[in-house]
């Protein structure tokens, strides 16, 4: 057989080929990429983002979807609303300022903001060395405090609960901490206290009540009256007895709710199987950060801004909001 023989026979079969597959599979299809912005690695947003990532691009056909990490809520809701993400994880309060005032960098109601889902509580955990002498946020004056990264929630949550004591940070020394590095410098004797917002237990306090060991200082009755008098999406939670070593006695704090959200812009049908996805996978988020076995689908009624058409529909289908007459 000649090579100009074998050439043309090649060329032929690979032509049949190609019209096999155009027949059978038709046009590549479109492929969906979607952004999950999360919150810095040593907290809670992170895993659970990467495991609904994984979920979401398993279960729904041509959508990718990928998380990043960030410096936290208030980036992540700017995100959004510029169009840099297509889901987020982000503190209640952060996204209510944000879609009726915008951001200090942004400040413009972010209105394009939707809620997904309401998820768990982000607990407010201001921890000291036990072997220092702080055991009252009042006692935080004049000391070098972590109260996360900038644009994080936790940063504005340190705020809020500094200024209720009768402290603003001018009476205190701010550094702008991740829990990684509130956790390792605590540990370097380098740090006096620290803020972290999250569900608990957090592993980063778990990790410095292990090495140096930590005292949790508790939010007083009476800045729980002016926190809520300013800001009422904020509740009154307690952080139990043993939840970190050497922590012997329950300790009283606040609390907002955690949202996932994403832009009006988004699909509805998108948006409609993210949300069912969402709460059809809490076993196997669960199984990645035990704060995900404290979403509620009854929750979705609270979110402080509003919900996408999308996630609203699923929502009256499980019976959760009215049906529409």
């Amino acid at each position: 057989m000649t090579r100009t023989l074998i050439t043309r026979r090649l060329t032929t079969i690979a032509g049949a080929l190609a019209l096999v597959v155009a027949a059978g599979c038709g046009a590549p299809a479109e492929r969906t990429f979607l952004t999950i912005a999360t919150a810095g690695t040593g907290g809670v947003y992170y895993p659970l983002g990467g495991a609904l990532a994984q979920i979401y691009s398993a279960a729904l056909p041509g959508v990718n979807a990928s998380a990043q990490s960030t410096v936290g809520s208030v980036f992540n809701v700017q995100a959004v609303q510029q169009g840099r993400a297509d889901v987020a994880f982000t503190m209640g309060d952060i996204a209510w300022f944000a879609y009726e005032q915008g951001t200090d960098s942004d400040p413009t109601p972010h209105r394009k903001l939707r809620t997904l889902a309401v998820l768990y509580q982000n607990t407010v955990q201001i921890v000291a060395r036990r072997d220092g002498p702080l055991h009252t946020i009042a006692d935080l004056r004049g000391q070098r405090v972590g109260v996360g990264a900038p644009g994080s929630g936790t940063e504005v949550s340190a705020r809020v609960v500094i200024e209720a004591h009768g402290l603003s940070y001018a009476d205190v020394r701010p550094d702008y901490l991740s829990f990684a590095e509130v956790a390792a410098q605590m540990q370097d004797r380098t740090l006096d206290a620290g803020v972290v917002t999250a569900s608990f237990p957090v592993s980063a306090i778990t990790d410095a009540s292990m090495t140096v060991g930590v005292r949790l200082l508790p939010v007083s009755d009476e800045a729980l009256a002016r926190i809520r008098a300013q800001y009422p999406f904020f509740t009154r939670v307690t952080i139990p007895a043993g939840t970190y070593r050497g922590q012997d006695e329950d300790v009283p704090t606040v609390a907002v709710e955690n949202l996932l959200v994403v832009s009006e812009d988004l699909d509805e049908q998108l948006a409609y199987d993210l949300t069912r996805l969402l709460f059809e996978s809490l076993e196997e988020l669960g199984r990645t950060h035990v704060a995900a076995k404290e979403i509620d689908v009854a929750d979705a009624a609270t979110a402080p801004i509003p919900l996408h058409p999308g996630a609203e529909r699923y929502y009256r289908e499980r019976g959760v909001l009215p049906a529409v007459p």
